[in-house]
């Protein structure tokens, strides 16, 4: 990877859309690969609190079809270069690298740089280490496997990024309580939870007809599919007259499991349109853990679906075992559950409500623009 990012033989392919003039002075340069739903559930309100806030701010994005819809919503608030998402990582990456080191040359108000992700992280730090600019940089993991499964990798792989930035001055911003462990030896670390789209809290709750079971997720991940398709199907032979949903993408593989087990897939594109299908469930399952911010879980709760979650430290962090949904060992426990919430309406009602409030008062967009620009402050 370091050997890519530093091959300088061919240019980098970005295209560039200029709303603010590079001699404004305090510059933020955000660099972020993939904006996926979870990642933009962050940088969107975050963007915008900035702008507003009289900050001025430069993003290099990895540019992708299917995640488009949230790149382009960058342009009305800052500068936006985009690098093309080739399908070498090892070119695409090279490419980010580039884009970090022709802003870093081009651009002297650069003040401060907020990296989205590991992999950004190691380029705007090898970017920085041939340039004369000294900013601070802050650095927020969103997931990262490096602090999951990756580990290992990503401690040595953060110890090298940290050491070639400018040093005593590097800080981070986490979406999750458990990811400030990681950062213990660093400047400062800030937790701000992503914020849930005031369109959930907006939207009536009108129960479907049918009983009408939700999950949600884009991704192409076989496993958590077939979970769901389990239990699709083991409540089926309940006769409960159960309708299953999975709001966003998946595979064409991914499509097929569901379909086989009559998981209806509805495609979302945008907030609106899933807190408009999220308003008829009966209530959100959640029977895989995630990596970061579990954004459908609390979206779920923001619209006043009871949750019926895997047992996991995430979503330990934002379920009420029992008050806002039910916490399960296993899918017979979430069986059980999801019947007890089917036939006990007013239990279910109760639960629903519970999570919405709870989600008001904890993911609302004021307070995560209050924590952002509080933890920013103390930064640089």
């Amino acid at each position: 990877m370091t050997s890519a990012l530093l091959d300088i033989s061919t240019s980098v392919c970005v295209e560039r859309t200029d709303l603010h003039s590079s001699d404004s002075v305090g510059q933020l340069l955000h660099v972020v690969g993939l904006v996926t739903d979870e990642v933009f559930s962050f940088m969107g309100p975050a963007i915008r609190a900035l702008e507003n806030n009289g900050h001025v701010q430069q993003i290099i994005v990895i540019d992708s079809p299917e995640h488009r819809h949230n790149v382009e919503q960058f342009d009305k608030y800052a500068t936006v270069t985009r690098v093309r998402n080739f399908s070498d990582p090892m070119r695409r990456w090279r490419d980010v690298f580039r884009a970090c080191r022709r802003q870093l040359s081009t651009n002297e108000s650069i003040s401060a740089v907020h990296v989205h992700g590991l992999l950004p992280f190691l380029s705007i730090s090898m970017a920085l280490r041939s340039s004369n600019v000294k900013a601070p940089v802050v650095y927020s993991p969103h997931g990262s496997r490096s602090l999951g499964t990756l580990r290992f990798v990503g401690r040595l792989a953060m110890f090298a990024a940290h050491s070639v930035t400018r040093q005593g001055r590097n800080s981070a911003i986490v979406t999750v309580p458990r990811e400030v462990d990681a950062f213990d030896r660093w400047k400062s670390t800030d937790v701000v939870e992503n914020p849930v789209a005031d369109v959930f809290f907006s939207t009536e709750h009108v129960e479907a007809t049918k009983p009408l079971i939700v999950t949600g997720g884009r991704q192409n991940n076989m496993r958590s599919v077939e979970i769901f398709s389990q239990l699709a199907v083991l409540l089926s032979g309940e006769e409960l007259g159960l309708d299953f949903n999975w709001l966003g993408t998946v595979s064409e593989p991914a499509g097929l499991r569901l379909k086989a087990a009559s998981v209806i897939v509805t495609p979302i594109n945008g907030q609106d349109e899933c807190a408009l299908n999220m308003a008829s469930g009966w209530m959100y399952v959640a029977p895989w853990s995630t990596r970061g911010f579990p954004l459908f879980l609390v979206q779920a709760m923001a619209s006043g679906l009871p949750c019926v979650a895997l047992d996991c430290e995430q979503h330990r962090e934002v379920i009420d075992d029992g008050k806002t949904g039910f916490l399960c060992a296993n899918e017979q426990e979430m069986v059980s559950r999801i019947a007890t919430l089917v036939d006990n309406t007013i239990l279910r009602k109760k639960m629903g409500a519970a999570a919405r409030v709870v989600a008001t008062a904890r993911f609302n967009e004021s307070s995560f623009q209050n924590k952002l620009l509080t933890a920013y402050s103390t930064k640089w």
